[in-house]
């Protein structure tokens, strides 16, 4: 219906343009006029021509540089425009509709020097490219995406103008081009200080999965190219006339779970929950190269969980499922977190990683300490924010053996994490 009336009206316009100039010519009469209505003439064929020239004809496809992207890339965009017929244009406008999500910029840790002001990462992205193509069949335009945003980001749409040399007839059609791409999180190296061991013979649970315990000997087996020269079984190598070597007892794989709260909070800033995402992606980054027994955990209105495993596949559908989380929640963390207390097995290490903080939450986590080999807290939270009640949390978590690590903008903005395990 939309469509049917632009075309009545455009055809209207012409003919009223025709109409007006033939009936001047006639009435006038004379060199002057009759001259002016023929000079005309072609523009008003034109006008015409392009009344019918149907623009939903057209080829158009968008090709991006890629489809997988780390925040605070570039992304490169080609739009191609293939015609059957070379009908001549006086030019071409073509405009994105860009979704909301990539109305802010990723400028990595220097976004969170202002953490408390989110304006500071808006930028109203607008793309909007012009040429004269004339008789060319193809038209090309090319443009960039700098600075995107972590999420998954949809183009949906493609709206190319035209018109005449006057501007009297204007032509646009939208074009349906589903396109899209993810952005997965910024990573940064995490450095865990006080890691502590978990042998059979008892101890603390240990970040060291590779090590191995030279003071405990389990057997001996042949020298393999890489052993060590004073792991060398000198007595057995004698015995059996080839080289032996000490056999050490293994750490113990530490079972290990991470939580990330993926619950919106109105008393926090959005870049606290950014921070929260890119602090949760490094760390399973440094523990899973550790060769650690890792599960991960979000908690939001759609909960996921990952268990134990190493194969590329599950780390693929952890990365692409940071990169899309949003802090969308009405049940809030605490009590996700007490729902899901009794289900938590016992005797394995608990991290927490969270931009928010209750009385509920410190109930929880404390009952999870008395059952757990070690509960870590980390509460990603802007200085600017942080009160008495923050503070008086946080110490009583540190009484009840729960190890506390607060993330504000001096953290952030630091090239490598550094955090107490």
């Amino acid at each position: 219906m939309r469509q049917t009336f632009h075309f009545t009206a455009r055809l209207i316009t012409v003919s009223l343009l025709f109409a007006v100039l033939f009936s001047y010519a006639m009435f006038q009469g004379g060199f002057v006029s009759w001259f002016l209505f023929y000079s005309f003439l072609p523009f008003l064929l034109y006008m015409t021509a392009l009344t019918f020239y149907r623009l939903d004809k057209w080829e158009v496809t968008r090709h991006l540089s890629k489809r997988a992207a780390t925040a605070g890339e570039t992304i490169d965009v080609k739009i191609t425009i293939d015609r059957r017929f070379p009908f001549p244009m006086y030019y071409c406008v073509i405009e994105e509709y860009l979704p909301k999500s990539l109305m802010y910029r990723d400028i990595h840790i220097e976004k969170y020097r202002q953490m408390g002001d989110f304006s500071a990462t808006r930028e109203m992205r607008q793309v909007k490219r012009i040429s004269f193509p004339w008789f060319k069949r193809r038209i090309s335009y090319r443009y960039q995406l700098e600075k995107v945003p972590r999420g998954e980001h949809h183009l949906k749409a493609l709206r190319v103008k035209t018109g005449d040399f006057f501007g009297f007839i204007k032509k646009e059609y939208i074009y349906d081009l589903d396109e899209q791409f993810l952005v997965f999180p910024y990573h940064r190296p995490v450095k865990l200080t006080e890691k502590a061991y978990s042998f059979e013979q008892g101890a603390s649970p240990s970040f060291k999965l590779n090590e191995k315990n030279t003071n405990v000997v389990s057997g001996v087996r042949e020298y393999v190219p890489g052993d060590r020269f004073s792991w060398i079984d000198w007595k057995n190598t004698a015995k059996s006339n080839q080289m032996m070597t000490k056999e050490f007892e293994q750490e113990k794989s530490v079972d290990m779970l991470l939580i990330l709260n993926g619950v919106h909070s109105s008393s926090t800033t959005p870049l606290s929950f950014e921070g929260a995402v890119e602090f949760s992606a490094s760390l399973l980054e440094e523990l899973q190269k550790k060769s650690s027994q890792l599960a991960f955990m979000t908690l939001g209105d759609h909960k996921r969980y990952y268990s134990f495993q190493q194969d590329y596949q599950h780390k693929d559908q952890i990365h692409r499922h940071l990169a899309g989380i949003k802090d969308i929640g009405q049940t809030s963390f605490a009590k996700q977190v007490e729902q899901e207390r009794s289900q938590i097995p016992s005797g394995i290490v608990l991290l927490f990683v969270s931009h928010q903080l209750d009385h509920q939450l410190v109930e929880t986590m404390t009952r999870l300490a008395q059952k757990s080999k070690k509960v870590v807290f980390f509460f990603v939270r802007s200085k600017d924010l942080m009160d008495f009640e923050d503070h008086k949390l946080i110490k009583k978590l540190s009484n009840n053996k729960v190890i506390v690590n607060l993330l504000t903008e001096e953290e952030l903005t630091k090239p490598e994490f550094e955090v107490i395990t």
